[in-house]
């Protein structure tokens, strides 16, 4: 018996062993597989777990508001709705959009491709389809969501903008970021479907503005519906920017130009503080919140209109005739001219074989410099300019009043414009023979033709130099940023900040003053039709251009621009005042009254009854200046 117990013990062994072996395997491959959930792939699984019980809302933060120096806002926030998907949630994406699309009218296709280009966001991060939707969509989106799974209603706050397009140039817009600006240190922290400033101070001052957003926690369930909230982080709002924009100012500036090309500047003439910047045509900034229509978007960026181009700093003209006043400086600095000596003007100036001519065919008779500047006699700045020559009319033109270098006003965009110069010329050419600066070049040089290019900024700036006693100040379009709590980061300094104080003598400078009121003035002026109505007691200088334009695609000379440059009052100059009409002819009948709009509503005075005679500029034809004999092609250029 016991023999067979043993035989039977034996027996059993083998089996034991065996089932041993496979609960150690089956042990071995469940531990193999916890150990391959739980810690090779225990991340991915419980994000999986994380994001099917919470979901991170990222809260846009509200966009810093941006006032004029008054604080009254030019910009500001508004609520507004998105269509948004969670594409996690959605079990068939494509079907999901086509029904959505169906529902509010709009392009699947198109709605798909958007899908596409968030592909940088987080899992279960929803994906905005529509932006900027009205409430009728709202209710509709909402109302069907039982058959939109991962359609969700968001909400965020837009740029509002209670003045229409004014300042639209100095305000910028905001446009979703790129994928190319995701990719730079710049945007670091930047998400896709963010929006950033572009152009003006909205870009300018993006790291001041943008404010910082929030997040909150939310916990669903296995449908997406919000059941519970786990934790909540407030948005920091942005900060807010002040600008020394005066709206007023810059409301009658934009009236003034309506429905015409052209530019004006107001310039506070005692600390650069930038009063009104208008660039005409505008665009809305408003239209770019949401999706632009591909005939809105042409209409923005035909390059006949330029409607996108910031004309004060981006567009670079001959300046005509207001550069007088700064060749007179040079002359009378540099001994080649004095107050009193007397040029005669028969019409025209004989340089060789050719005749440089007057706008005034019958000539101005004998001028010297006050009657010069009040008649905008092109002989005598001729005979002056000849004189002088290039270089030294470069060097005040550029080293001191800051013509051909640029303005810097922080954040924007810029042309240079041109002063030329002969070391200019013949580093600027490549024949040898176009090398050589010519002397009957630096005649059209000498009444702000040839190849004279100035911004409308740099004409305000030199101007303002010119009747504040001689300081050179850098323009500014930035008071002050005050942040969401009432800390001041950045403030303008009380004090100008003075670039150069030009080296010229002040009797120069008063004589200079004294013709420029003349221009208004004297019965002879060319610039009466900027004069304010006599009860208000303010008297007004400035100076008058009328400049030559040819097309650079055909050649063929256009309607000259028409510039006028003024201040005010006489005895204290505030304001310096800067007109631009393109192609609008002459600056004493066209640009004169737009400067005397501006400083009208800049102190408030009104317009007289009719019964007051207001005084009017006589009609001069003016003849154009050919530069034929010249190799510098007179063109507009616009950067």
């Amino acid at each position: 018996m016991n023999s067979r117990g043993d035989r039977l013990s034996i027996n059993l062994i083998p089996r034991v062993v065996g089932a041993l072996v496979l609960c150690a395997l089956c042990l071995s491959v469940l531990l193999g597989r916890l150990w391959y959930l739980q810690i090779v792939r225990g991340g991915f699984f419980r994000d999986r777990s994380e994001n099917n019980r919470l979901r991170t809302i990222f809260i846009p933060s509200p966009r810093g508001v941006i006032s004029d120096r008054n604080g009254e806002a030019l910009t500001r926030n508004r609520p507004s709705f998105n269509i948004e998907l969670v594409v996690e949630d959605a079990p068939n994406v494509n079907q999901v959009v086509t029904d959505l699309a169906n529902l509010v009218g709009e392009d699947p296709k198109s709605m798909i491709e958007r899908i596409g280009s968030q592909n940088k966001r987080q899992r279960f991060e929803p994906k905005v389809l529509l932006r900027d939707v009205s409430r009728d969509t709202v209710a509709l989106v909402s109302s069907q969501r039982h058959r939109l799974p991962g359609v969700i209603v968001g909400s965020a706050p837009v740029r509002d903008y209670p003045f229409g397009n004014l300042a639209a140039h100095t305000l910028g817009y905001l446009r979703e970021i790129s994928s190319e600006r995701l990719k730079t240190p710049t945007y670091q922290g930047y998400r896709a479907g963010d929006l950033v400033g572009q152009g003006g101070v909205e870009a300018s001052l993006e790291n001041y503005l943008r404010g910082e957003r929030g997040a909150q926690a939310v916990i669903v369930n296995a449908r997406g519906t919000k059941i519970g909230e786990a934790y909540f982080q407030p948005e920091i709002p942005g900060s807010d920017v002040f600008l020394t924009l005066d709206r007023k100012t810059q409301q009658a500036a934009e009236e003034a130009l309506e429905g015409r090309k052209g530019v004006v500047v107001a310039l506070d003439a005692r600390n650069g503080d930038i009063l009104a910047m208008a660039s005409s045509p505008a665009f809305d900034p408003a239209v770019f919140t949401g999706e632009i229509p591909k005939d809105v978007w042409a209409d923005l960026t035909d390059p006949k209109q330029s409607k996108l181009s910031n004309r004060a700093l981006q567009g670079a003209f001959p300046p005509g005739s207001v550069f007088k006043m700064f060749v007179a400086a040079a002359a009378l600095s540099e001994g080649v001219s004095d107050f009193s000596e007397r040029t005669f003007c028969p019409g025209f100036l004989q340089f060789g074989k050719r005749a440089f001519r007057c706008h005034k065919h019958s000539g101005h008779g004998s001028v010297d410099l006050y009657s010069a500047l009040v008649q905008s006699c092109d002989v005598y700045f001729y005979t002056v300019g000849q004189r002088l020559g290039v270089d030294r009319i470069h060097h005040y033109a550029h080293d001191l009043f800051g013509f051909g270098e640029p303005v810097r006003l922080e954040g924007f965009d810029e042309s240079e414009g041109l002063m030329p110069s002969t070391s200019w010329k013949a580093a600027y050419f490549r024949d040898p023979q176009d090398k050589k600066w010519y002397p009957g070049e630096t005649l059209p040089v000498s009444i702000g033709q040839g190849a004279v290019l100035a911004t409308p900024l740099q004409v305000a700036r030199a101007m303002a130099a010119l009747v504040n006693g001689g300081k050179l100040i850098r323009p500014r379009v930035v008071s002050k940023v005050v942040a969401s709590d009432g800390r001041v980061l950045e403030e303008a300094r009380t004090e100008p900040d003075v670039i150069r104080v030009l080296d010229i003598e002040p009797s120069i400078l008063a004589e200079i003053k004294r013709g420029m009121l003349g221009v208004v003035e004297d019965k002879r002026g060319t610039g009466k039709r900027a004069a304010l109505p006599a009860s208000s007691g303010i008297r007004v200088g400035g100076k008058t251009g009328t400049a030559q334009v040819t097309s650079r695609e055909s050649g063929i000379e256009r309607e000259d621009h028409a510039w006028f440059a003024g201040f005010a009052p006489a005895d204290n100059p505030r304001i310096v005042v800067v007109s631009l009409i393109e192609n609008g002819g002459h600056g004493g009948e066209v640009a004169a009254p737009v400067t005397r709009k501006v400083m009208m509503r800049y102190f408030g005075v009104s317009e007289p009854p009719a019964t007051e005679p207001i005084r009017g500029a006589k009609r001069t034809q003016r003849q154009r200046v050919s530069n034929s004999a010249s190799p510098v092609q007179v063109v507009e250029t616009t950067r």
